[in-house]
């Protein structure tokens, strides 16, 4: 064989292993991708326990695969399985189903009534009245949103709770909200109370203790909810739930106000001052007492009931069910001679030991004023003795106590009456009347003096009305001559409107604001054209600002044709200046002829004259130092009045008889 032979073969046997080599490469490639090779080379080099975690971890991975696919087959398009409504199961069934699945378990229930229960009250309530319905298509939706919602993780841990854990969803009933609402006020009415401290009642001279009660109160959202529960539920009944409200005062906190009151009541006390002595019995004593509380320190809480701790009637069995802790705002209850009470007739006994006060007091004449100054009183101190006699009557003995005498003060004193600027007289009006007219005169009069005296502060609005009052008999009023409807007829307070026009006057000289004013309804000569002003209780008013800034005083004097008004202050130096204008829309009167048999025949006589109706403006400008302060006008407008004349009707008649001569 040739050298050239000899390479060809070894080429051709070198060709073939490295074909071989391929092929065997190839092979075990394909067998290291199988899950036995892979496995076998990954457990070469594991411990056993290893290689069993693996195996059990697929297993695992297995199973859950098949419960999803389970889960999905037993759910779709159905509710899922342990989905409840009540005591009514729902999983795996469709919509429809369940729906027919509710209204036949619960819809026979909403139609019978159920009884509200509270101790011995009981209700029953009419589904009909309450328009109670089952919301079916709303609890099944809700059922089929059980596992659906949220995000992917979720849903399969709700879907993988329910295998094991079932939701119960609440039967869902509807009703009228007006009418739920008044069956719970009808319970409240009849089951709530407002909790009631222990008091102490005084009866003649005993005194007894009625005891606290607790307060109720109704929950009314928990009521109602309770409602509309029980017309789905086979239980009928609804429980009444209540709070119970604590009291502030105990029995036992009343206990040594009770003592108290009854040492205050065991007999007759004696009140000394200097040498004398007065004695009270105790059927006075029996009404100066009273009772108010004082405040102590809160107790801790224990595990005693309510009854226990607060000492109440009303109290639940059960501490835990509604049980009553302390108030914090706890307090007791305190007997005490209330010198409120006891003023009176305390100041009555020892009068003639006391000097009443007396007022600062403003005394005009000729155009001044002066002022007369205010005295202290003296009396009895009765805040101070009442707390000696509660001390006294509680504590002592001997029942006795000692009356301290204190300083009353006036009600104006010398120093503000000076504060007040009244210093001079601002403006003064006098009016003059017939002195003839008695009860007229009387009334005038005692107006004037009701009035004389008054202050009006600064920029106070003063009421004529207001000040004086009604006008009655028990006020010292006379019936006189009044215009009422146009005509003079007898009144009770008749010619009041005297003073009316001349404080009106007063005012207009003034400068001061008039803010109302009313003209009579026909004109009367005998005042200023335009500026007289009527008054009538309930009806036309005068009234006037004080603007000067310091207080006004009104002053008044009187004869018996005459009454005058004046203004006492600090002057404001307005400057008035009034303009009348003219009679205008002059409207005559008419006659009213009234025949009088009494009254010889063609006879006329003028009971009323007649007065004609008009219409006037008058201007007032007031000004201080050349300015222009204010500018008002004051318009009058006046009804006609009609003349009243009586006509004699009577006709002398002429005697005319026979003379017979005698025999």
């Amino acid at each position: 064989m040739s050298e050239t032979d000899v390479h060809a073969e070894s080429a051709e046997i070198d060709g073939r292993v490295l074909l071989e080599q391929g092929r065997t490469a190839r092979a075990q490639r394909r067998e290291d991708k199988t899950l036995k090779s892979r496995l076998a080379r990954y457990f070469e080099d594991k411990p056993v326990w290893a290689r069993y975690a693996v195996v059990f971890t697929g297993l695992v991975t297995a199973l859950l695969f098949a419960a999803v696919a389970i889960d999905v087959a037993a759910s779709h398009g159905r509710i899922h399985p342990g989905v409840w409504v009540g005591d009514v199961r729902l999983g795996a069934m469709a919509p429809q189903r369940a729906a027919e699945q509710i209204d036949t378990s619960f819809g026979p229930r909403v139609t019978q009534p159920i009884t509200l229960i509270h101790e011995e009250y009981s209700w029953d309530v009419d589904p009909g009245r309450l328009g109670v319905v089952l919301e079916t298509e709303a609890m099944v939706e809700e059922a089929m949103s059980i596992g659906r919602t949220g995000s992917l993780a979720d849903r399969a841990r709700t879907r993988a709770r329910l295998w094991f854990a079932p939701e119960i969803l609440a039967v869902r009933v509807a009703a009228e909200a007006t009418a739920v609402a008044e069956i719970v006020e009808t319970v409240v009415g009849t089951v709530e109370r407002e909790p009631k401290d222990a008091s102490l009642v005084i009866e003649g001279t005993e005194v007894r203790l009625e005891s606290a009660v607790l307060g109720v109160s109704v929950r009314r959202e928990a009521l109602r909810d309770g409602i509309l529960a029980a017309f789905s539920a086979a239980d009928r009944d609804v429980e009444v739930q209540v709070e119970f409200t604590p009291v502030r005062v105990t029995d036992e906190d009343a206990r040594q106000a009770l003592a108290d009151a009854r040492a205050l009541l065991a007999g007759p006390a004696v009140v000394n001052h200097a040498t004398e002595s007065w004695e009270f019995s105790v059927e006075e004593i029996a009404g100066w007492i009273d009772f108010r509380t004082r405040p102590v320190t809160s107790q801790p809480a224990t595990s005693a009931t309510s009854a226990e701790v607060t000492g109440a009637k009303g109290a639940p069995a059960d501490p835990g069910e509604g049980g009553v802790p302390l108030d914090s705002d706890r307090v007791v209850l305190e007997a005490f001679i209330s010198p409120e009470k006891a003023r009176e007739l305390v100041i009555e006994r020892v009068g003639k030991a006391a000097r009443a006060p007396k007022d600062a007091r403003f005394k005009t004449s000729g155009g001044t004023v002066t002022i007369v100054p205010s005295e202290y009183g003296a009396g009895p101190d009765v805040e101070a003795l009442a707390v000696e006699l509660t001390r006294a009557l509680t504590t002592g003995s001997d029942r006795v106590a000692d009356l301290q005498m204190s300083r009353i003060e006036p009600e104006l004193t010398t120093e503000e009456a000076q504060a007040m600027g009244i210093s001079e007289r601002i403006a003064t009006f006098t009016t003059t009347y017939a002195a003839s007219n008695r009860p007229r005169v009387n009334n005038i009069h005692t107006l004037a003096r009701a009035l004389d005296g008054t202050l009006v502060g600064p920029g106070e609005t003063f009421s004529l009305n207001e000040t004086i009052g009604p006008r009655t008999a028990a006020r010292g009023y006379q019936e006189a001559p009044a215009i009422i409807n146009g005509r003079l007829v007898p009144s009770l307070g008749g010619g009041i409107c005297q003073v009316a026009t001349t404080i009106f006057n007063t005012v207009f000289e003034s400068g001061l604001p008039v803010v109302e004013r009313r003209n009579h309804s026909f004109y009367i000569s005998s005042y200023p054209n335009g500026r007289d002003a009527a008054v009538a209780w309930g009806g036309p008013d005068f009234k006037f600002k004080n603007d000067t800034g310091h207080w006004v005083l009104i002053a008044t004097s009187f004869t018996n044709s005459s009454v005058t008004v004046s203004l006492y202050g600090t002057d404001p130096e307005y400057t008035v200046k009034a303009v009348p204008g003219p009679f205008t829309d002059v409207v005559p009167y008419t006659t009213e002829k009234i025949e009088d048999p009494n009254l010889p025949l063609g006879t006329n006589v003028v009971v009323d004259p007649g007065t004609n109706g008009r219409r006037i403006v008058v201007k007032r400008t007031v000004t201080r130092n050349g300015d222009v302060i204010r500018q008002d006008s004051f318009t009058s407008v006046y009804r006609p009045k009609q003349q009243l004349v009586r006509v004699g009707t009577k006709v002398e008649q002429s005697v005319v008889g026979t003379v017979t001569a005698p025999p």
